[in-house]
């Protein structure tokens, strides 16, 4: 590589945590020197969220000091909320009425900083924007779709003239546009990608710690599951500890709770229709749900199980990918991963520093190479995420019930698998992966 060399030109779709966070990867390789130009194109004016808490578990805490000490710093200021239980993910309990055991915690599950994953996605989306080059984000860009050729990626916008880029990195979401070109262009059939209603709704709220205490007892876990026949609710801290989160999920099996709508929503709704929904849950369950002030309900829509994800220049990462139910708390950690990966692969120099001539073979390479190994596990987290939803709600697939016993059983494995994934050494496999190819 010289001087005169011409930049990598990588293009991301999307300000959300997939496409800062991957930003921030592809960044931080540009400031160790690495070949790249990067633009983020973002059809809002500004960079913004909504939502409340979001989880980051073990595994991608440590994709994210991966990516740069300055992310990891940035996300450990806002994380931190003098946990006392750092390992807690939950406390788990019957939250029903008339069970047997009902408001009696039955298990507990833990993992190494399991507990310390919490934040609000507000929070963790400004912190993320400060680290950021100005010169990156290009606004008011919303992208209808692309093309290709031997030269690269163009990417098509509603407002905007064309742009071209060596390789375009698609993180616009569970409706992504990308995503919708991607399967029209392969020839598939576009209704295999199309975001779905997961029959789950989801009522949240934020309440001040005090306010918790003072209706649940200062003696009351922060971190709780409790659990119920096709509905379970869940609490924790997020800014620091000052506010607790409490999602409350129910399963919308015939489609009351949706309406006229036709794609993700959230909306106010009447705090008598969340209490209505709990009817046969535990008055302290009521009186925690009491506690919020303004409630909203969300519904929860995710995409299938893609057939691919990567076409020529062009690959697909977070939700737009794999977007998933909350249930494991691992969507954005997914994210973050996918993130660290496809950062490294794009900013090889069997990549960055390739000749012009063979660089776009060399990018449809890496692309191959992070779907292959990306691929199946964050479909395996996507899959697995609705299971878990199924679990908490006692119609877990085996036949687990509310039986207590087997419940616990399988929730001390379920999370393993994803917070103790070795991200170091797979993404160190990854790498090896491409430039043994490429040799």
């Amino acid at each position: 590589m010289t001087a005169n060399d011409p930049k990598l030109e990588i293009a991301v779709i999307g300000g959300g945590i997939a496409g800062l966070t991957c930003a921030l990867a592809l960044q931080s390789h540009q400031r160790n020197g690495a070949n790249i130009d990067i633009r983020i194109y973002e059809q809002a004016p500004k960079f913004g969220d909504i939502g409340a808490g979001v989880s980051m578990g073990p595994n991608a805490q440590k994709a994210l000091s991966l990516i740069s000490k300055e992310v990891e710093t940035g996300f450990k200021k806002i994380a931190q909320n003098n946990d006392l239980s750092p390992d807690l993910w939950f406390d788990f309990m019957v939250g029903e009425r008339d069970h047997p055991k009902s408001m009696q915690q039955f298990t507990t599950v833990r993992g190494q900083n399991a507990g310390t994953g919490s934040v609000h996605r507000a929070d963790f989306l400004d912190e993320m924007v400060k680290l950021l080059d100005s010169s990156i984000p290009k606004f008011g860009h919303a992208c209808s779709g692309y093309s290709t050729d031997d030269s690269g990626v163009t990417l098509h916008f509603d407002n905007q003239p064309d742009q071209k880029a060596d390789v375009l990195i698609a993180c616009d979401g569970v409706k992504s546009r990308t995503r919708r070109c991607l399967y029209e262009r392969k020839g598939l059939d576009v209704k295999d990608q199309a975001a779905r209603y997961s029959e789950w709704v989801a009522w949240r709220g934020l309440v001040p710690l005090e306010k918790f205490r003072e209706t649940m007892g200062s003696e009351c876990s922060t971190k709780q599951m409790l659990m119920g026949k096709h509905k379970h609710i869940l609490h924790f801290p997020v800014r620091g500890g000052s506010l607790i989160n409490i999602v409350g999920f129910v399963q919308d099996t015939d489609h009351k709770k949706l309406g006229e709508h036709t794609g993700p929503w959230a909306e106010a709704r009447p705090k008598q229709e969340m209490l209505d929904d709990y009817h046969n849950f535990s008055p302290q369950c009521h009186k925690l749900l009491e506690a919020i002030e303004k409630p909203s309900i969300w519904g929860i829509w995710t995409c299938p199980e893609l057939e691919v994800a990567a076409e020529d220049q062009v690959v697909l990462i977070g939700d737009a990918a794999h977007s998933m139910t909350p249930h494991q708390g691992a969507g954005a950690g997914q994210a973050v991963e996918d993130s660290l990966y496809i950062a490294a692969l794009l900013c090889d120099l069997s990549v960055a520093a390739s000749p012009t001539q063979s660089r776009s073979a060399q990018v449809k390479k890496a692309l191959s190479i992070y779907s292959e190994l990306r691929h199946p596990r964050s479909t395996k987290v996507q899959r697995t995420s609705r299971e878990a939803g199924l679990l908490y709600e006692f119609d877990g697939l085996n036949g687990e019930g509310d039986d207590l016993d087997r419940i616990t059983e399988a929730l001390q494995k379920r999370m393993q698998w994803i917070w103790e994934y070795d991200v170091p050494a797979e993404l160190e496999r990854a790498v090896e992966t491409l430039r043994s190819s490429s040799s």
